[in-house]
């Protein structure tokens, strides 16, 4: 069995699978084919050609706020979706990259589930391929660019090398995998999508299968036709509406970036006609690595803006107005619990914190890190300036943050502190529960999910939680209601994925009950 080793870099499209027995390791690259690429070419040429007529494009001076739902999608356990704080950084960077077009993208809660993220995607087949497309399809909000974040990003196309992310033309949506979502602006992974999105090709259209190296037999003179089929660019210009991305502003690029080892180009390759090339290295569309920031030229700007004012879009458009356009975190956010004080009890932590100014959500996260990165971190989002807590470990040190945002602002500061919590339950008798146990305990999760058996003095309505070993929440169910007398739940047999110790709780307005349950082999 061969060894992969992952290298996670900051330039663009930088994920790297090293192979000790190769000598080429494969690069990160764009899942949108060259044929992806050819079904929205027409949408493309038109975006172009109405680009030249200014009434065609409304609002061209003017801020046009684009709605965007992304979906954190998890394994079939519900667990390793990307981390809420690393969406609201990478909508940052995106409206950074679009600020030039006036373009502001913010979060749009979903009609149905009403969430602004969506969470209802725990599918093996999504998270690691994207075969379950009914499944995605069924979640997808009808008036946003949908955006799934997902563990791998798979598809069909011919490019050598890893692919990170692409964009559906046939679905409209874009794949991200979760590791290229960040808020950095030397990685354009996601805003390159975007731009494929609004009708952009890549900036070497017609090389994507075959980049031109000295390996190439022609070399260094680039043939009349790429091995795409589609016609050279030439560095006079005089092809440049046929020819690769049919954009004049963005130079020759034979994709170059595949192999480059900086954000340059001097291989020395010359275009048809024999005259040197020389690309756009930190275009956003191209495939170099290392750039500090990526940009789009002035006509795939204008793309962009004929094809978000075409009908084709009509389904973005909204009423849509900020309830602020900045948000300033007062350093005093927090209130309680704050340095380091122990708290009355592990599983019952109440955290406090001031309202901000021109907040709607506040994102509130634990870990016993301080990066909040380890397998323990926990994230909340709610519109309450105070949240209960009844996940985390006892006798250990905690780091807790307060994000403040809204749909539209989301890179305002975070405020954090800490807080030991002790060894000490808040557990209280549930007083209408007689007893409860689960059966089989140990079970094996081949064999079927365990039961819950009760028996009740008198009627209560209660909810139940299933956490794994290090207490993050896999399942919740609530509005149980139980009469008096015997009864038997069952819990879906998808919440346990794996052997281990699992906690269920049982709670109810009066009190909690919680016990162990082993899963083995």
């Amino acid at each position: 069995m061969r060894k992969e080793h992952l290298i996670l870099l900051s330039g663009m499209l930088t994920l790297l699978f090293a192979e000790p027995s190769s000598s080429q390791p494969l690069r990160g690259v764009c899942g949108t084919s060259l044929e992806d690429q050819l079904l929205f070419e027409p949408r493309l040429l038109d975006n172009l050609a109405r680009s030249q007529d200014p009434s065609a494009v409304q609002e061209r001076g003017s801020v046009q706020y684009v709605p965007v739902h992304f979906h954190l999608v998890g394994n079939s356990g519900g667990k390793g979706r990307v981390a809420e704080a690393r969406v609201l950084d990478q909508l940052c960077a995106l409206n950074d990259a679009f600020a030039p077009m006036n373009i502001r993208f913010y979060l749009r809660p979903h009609p149905t589930h009403g969430s602004i993220f969506n969470y209802n995607i725990n599918n093996d087949n999504v998270y690691d391929n994207q075969t379950a497309w009914f499944t995605m399809q069924s979640q997808r909000h009808p008036n946003a660019i949908n955006i799934y974040i997902v563990n791998q990003a798979t598809t069909s196309n011919n490019q050598p090398g890893v692919t990170l992310a692409y964009y559906n033309p046939q679905r409209d949506w874009i794949v991200c995998r979760k590791d290229q979502i960040n808020g950095s602006k030397s990685n354009s992974t996601l805003p390159h999508e975007v731009g494929h999105f609004f009708s952009l090709q890549h900036t070497f259209f017609g090389w994507e299968s075959q980049p031109f190296t000295p390996s190439f037999p022609s070399w260094p003179k680039a043939p009349a036709t790429s091995p795409g089929g589609s016609p050279t660019e030439r560095m006079n210009g005089t092809n440049c509406t046929t020819a690769a991305d049919k954009i004049c502003d963005t130079p020759p690029d034979y994709n170059f970036g595949f192999g480059a080892t900086s954000c340059a180009y001097n291989g020395g390759a010359q275009d048809p006609l024999g005259v040197p090339v020389a690309p756009m290295a930190n275009n956003m569309m191209g495939y170099f690595n290392f750039c500090s920031e990526y940009v789009f030229t002035s006509q795939q700007r204008d793309a962009i803006l004929a094809d978000r004012a075409s009908s084709a879009r009509n389904y973005l458009n909204n009423s849509f107005s900020p309830i602020a356009t900045e948000i300033i975190t007062p350093p005093d956010l927090l209130i309680v619990p704050v340095g380091g004080v122990e708290v009355p009890f592990y599983d019952d932590v109440q955290v406090e914190w001031h309202p901000v100014n021109g907040a709607k959500y506040y994102l509130v996260e634990f870990d016993i890190v301080n990066s909040f990165s380890s397998s323990f971190a926990q994230y909340f989002v709610t519109s309450n300036t105070q949240l209960t807590v009844t996940t985390l470990l006892p006798n250990r040190l905690y780091q807790w943050r307060v994000r403040p945002f809204n749909e539209y602002v989301t890179c305002a500061t975070a405020r954090q502190s800490n807080f030991r919590t002790p060894s000490t339950s808040a557990d209280r008798e549930i007083a209408q529960l007689r007893r409860w146990h689960l059966t089989p305990n140990p079970f094996s999760p081949t064999a079927g999910a365990p039961q819950m058996t009760l028996e009740t003095h008198e009627a209560m309505e209660v909810e139940v939680h299933v956490l794994d070993a290090t207490g993050r929440v896999l399942y919740v169910q609530r509005g149980i209601y139980l009469s008096a007398g015997k009864h038997t739940l069952s819990l879906p047999a998808e919440v346990f994925s794996s052997t281990g110790i699992y906690w269920v709780v049982l709670q109810s307005p009066n009190g909690r009950s919680i016990k162990r349950l082993a899963a083995v082999r």
